[in-house]
């Protein structure tokens, strides 16, 4: 029960952490910064969002073991659940970039939502980015010390308040503990296809092939159409999600 708790509340956490961030940061950058591509600035944004959803969650494990008893095992568990949940959060996004670029490059778009070389790169950053978060949050398990500081840091503690403040308002409470629930379900569904995907590789079989999307060729014969736009029609930035929304809409950087 505790367990299922615990990864019931660090749902909500994410959820409303990205909300949270997609109102003080990524909303403002929109505004200032347009569709400008500045990849600079969003390596810096795209660290500090994941360091401090590790610190957040951190946090969570942290307050989960402070209020309950619980054996060695337990609290392992705990920890576990949380790093695993970062860590899928994480790789989720990744995989939902690097999809959508590929689905890009295969409809023949690159002009046309101003893709190049440059974006492998950028998502090798990203994959670093990722990696040291993962770090970040197993260094305040393993020194406590570490994670007493940044557990204590001014910008976690604001994060976690606020994020509390807003769970437990009256009507929205309602409102997170229903996207806290299709979050839940995201990460089991990540959980499976991620262990299906590595027993695949230990039993030495290849993952199933995609299917041709059938929309690929509908694209090809628009951009070859001589009647649609020239090429030298207005770019735009590809974002990861063509959809708008306060947890995904701050993945349109590293272009």
């Amino acid at each position: 029960m505790v367990f299922l708790e615990h990864l019931y509340n660090l749902s909500i956490v994410f959820v409303i952490f990205n909300l949270v961030w997609g109102i003080i940061v990524t909303l403002p950058k929109t505004f200032i910064t347009g569709f400008n591509s500045n990849n600079p600035l969003n390596h810096f944004l795209s660290a500090l969002k994941f360091l401090l959803l590790s610190s957040l969650t951190f946090s969570k494990c942290l307050q989960c073991v402070q209020e309950n008893s619980m054996s060695i095992f337990e609290l392992t568990s705990i920890y576990i659940t949380g790093g695993t949940v970062l860590s899928l959060y994480i790789v989720g996004k990744l995989n939902k970039k690097k999809s959508m670029l590929s689905f890009v490059s295969n409809m023949s778009l690159q002009g046309k939502f101003n893709i190049n070389s440059n974006n492998s790169k950028n998502l090798k950053y990203e994959n670093h980015i990722a990696g040291i978060t993962i770090v970040f949050f197993t260094a305040c398990i393993a020194f406590p010390f570490f994670g007493e500081i940044i557990h204590n840091n001014p910008l976690n503690i604001w994060f976690y308040n606020t994020i509390e403040g807003l769970y437990q308002a009256p009507i929205l409470k309602g409102i997170f503990g229903i996207s806290g629930v299709f979050f839940m379900a995201s990460i089991f569904q990540k959980g499976i296809a991620t262990i299906k995907d590595l027993m695949m590789k230990l039993s030495g079989q290849k993952p199933k092939e995609m299917k041709k999307n059938p929309l690929e060729e509908v694209f090809k014969n628009v951009n070859g159409n001589p009647f649609s736009e020239s090429k030298e029609s207005e770019k735009v930035d590809i974002d990861d999600d063509l959809y708008v929304d306060f947890e995904e809409m701050d993945e349109k950087e590293n272009k």
